[in-house]
């Protein structure tokens, strides 16, 4: 990890968080209120693109910094549960019925993956055969797969930059490609509303930037949690009402 005096120009994790909710924001209400077959909708998507990669890298960072794996775990699964709700609300416009189950449950199982990693003695065959496993599961979370080995290469190759953002990259270009080509063979006419996807690589200089410290206060560590949620029920309202 560089030092924070050798960066040009450094953020903290209070400061990256607070990037990637605004981010967020942004790229709900995009899709609530703005075509994406417009180019405000592709802009606005692109802003979108940095929240996953910066809340799976702090995932990974959480995990070693936690005091407690056991109730870190825990909090994720419950928030999973509290934030599927809200998830589906929203995706459904503003109606409880179940659409998926929203990011806090693909970064939950991005956290057990890592555990399994890092964690366990198991035999090397069974730890991959369970992040393959965890993977598949991701398949009704937003995010999915992605959601699962972002987190898990930032933790595994943690303190090696060049492999994680390496990792990511090749991950991410897999995503990318399947949008754009999926996008391609369905309407071809419109292929390029996927290239705002691509926007997931303008996280990494911001990652780059990280000075290794938290910012802000211990009690900030609850405003995604609670954010997540609040924000999906009332874009789903006024998606509903308007």
């Amino acid at each position: 990890m560089e030092k924070e005096s050798e960066k040009p120009f450094a953020l903290n994790a209070y400061q990256l968080k607070i990037i990637a909710i605004i981010a967020m924001l942004i790229d709900h209400i995009a899709w609530a209120f703005v075509p994406l077959n417009t180019i405000q909708g592709q802009a606005l998507h692109v802003i979108g693109r940095l929240t996953a990669p910066i809340m799976c890298y702090f995932l990974a960072e959480g995990f070693f910094y936690t005091r407690d794996l056991k109730k870190y775990i825990l909090r994720m699964g419950l928030f999973a549960l509290i934030s599927a709700v809200a998830f589906s609300f929203f995706e459904s416009g503003g109606y409880l019925r179940f659409a998926g189950m929203g990011m806090i449950y693909t970064l939950f199982l991005g956290l057990l993956a890592i555990t399994v990693r890092l964690r366990t003695s198991w035999p090397w065959a069974v730890k991959i055969t369970l992040v393959v496993l965890l993977c598949f599961c991701s398949v009704i979370g937003d995010w999915p797969v992605l959601g699962v080995l972002w987190p898990y290469y930032f933790a595994v190759y943690r303190g090696n930059p060049k492999k994680q953002f390496l990792a990511f990259s090749i991950a991410g270009a897999v995503e990318v490609t399947y949008f754009i080509r999926t996008m391609a063979v369905l309407r071809p006419e419109l292929w390029w509303l996927q290239l705002c996807q691509a926007g997931i690589f303008l996280a990494i200089p911001l990652l780059l930037c990280y000075d290794g410290t938290l910012g802000g206060h211990r009690g900030m560590k609850w405003l995604f949690y609670l954010f997540y949620p609040a924000h999906l029920f009332i874009l789903g309202i006024l998606e509903r009402v308007l």
